[in-house]
């Protein structure tokens, strides 16, 4: 999800075209999501985080981003794809220096209880993988075994009837290194299981990297995930909304009720 931009201009050499490299500078704010996930556990629970896990981690690098952001916190990661466990070790993870060894990548499936966490997180909407409805329910039982006993569960979501049409969203993506486009590509959409097929491309001046990731996914709705964590032991659900109109900053808040949009992003937070 993002502006779409058709006058990008592309200034990134193809030397740079490492796919987890680019996804991570297009996809993922780890620094903001870090310090969300920090401020709301001691806003709701009185106190401050120290351990995290993260679910389908891939390169880790919230698990990073978490280690750095204090001197006490320690993070596990769990991912099935040892190719990108590997990278993520090599590049985020060894970067750390000494705040390395708090952060512990695991090849392993999210549906394992692990250690009590204080917070676990799926983002990039990573638990559109787990469907059906019935499965998400044990996968979030799974979750809350992993928390502590007053720890939180935190995920993104995204949705509005621009989400179920098929559509390619440009974007121009400005680094210190040059520019690239990031193409978000709505596919197949099925109306009756929610299931849908989508892609991200990336170009870099003559190179363009097709499909360089593909997911297939459920798109589940907020009440639906409300519904789910319920259902698996959780005692309140918390949908935090962005009330800004302004595209180029957020302002999330908890709400219970919102306008509907063509397309919009949330965070769910699990109140074990």
């Amino acid at each position: 999800m993002g502006k779409t931009n058709t006058d990008a201009e592309n200034t990134l050499p193809a030397s740079f075209a490492d796919r987890h490299k680019l996804y991570q500078w297009s996809v993922q704010v780890p620094e903001f999501e870090v310090e969300f996930m920090a401020e709301q556990f001691e806003k709701l629970r009185g106190r401050p985080a120290t351990t995290m896990r993260e679910d389908f981690c891939g390169t880790g690098i919230l698990s990073c981003a978490w280690a750095r952001l204090r001197d006490h916190h320690r993070a596990v990661g769990l991912d099935l794809d040892r190719e990108t466990l590997d990278w993520g070790l090599e590049h985020n993870v060894a970067a750390l220096g000494e705040a390395a060894s708090r952060v512990d990548l695991r090849e392993g499936d999210v549906r394992t209880i692990t250690e009590p966490a204080d917070i676990v997180c799926a983002y990039n909407f990573s638990w559109f993988l787990i469907y059906p409805h019935a499965d998400l329910v044990e996968y979030f039982k799974v979750v809350r075994e992993s928390l502590a006993p007053d720890g939180l569960v935190f995920m993104d979501i995204y949705g509005g009837w621009e989400a179920q049409q098929k559509m390619e969203e440009p974007r121009l993506i400005e680094t210190e290194h040059g520019n690239f486009t990031y193409t978000w590509e709505q596919g197949r959409y099925n109306p009756i299981t929610n299931v849908c097929k989508c892609h991200i491309h990336f170009e870099l001046n003559e190179l363009r990297m097709k499909k360089a990731f593909t997911y297939k996914w459920r798109l589940y709705t907020p009440v639906e995930a409300r519904e789910a964590l319920l259902a698996a032991g959780f005692k309140d659900v918390v949908i935090y909304w962005d009330h800004s109109d302004d595209p180029d900053s957020d302002d999330y808040r908890p709400s219970t009720k919102a306008k509907n949009q063509p397309g919009w992003l949330a965070y769910i937070v699990g109140v074990a």
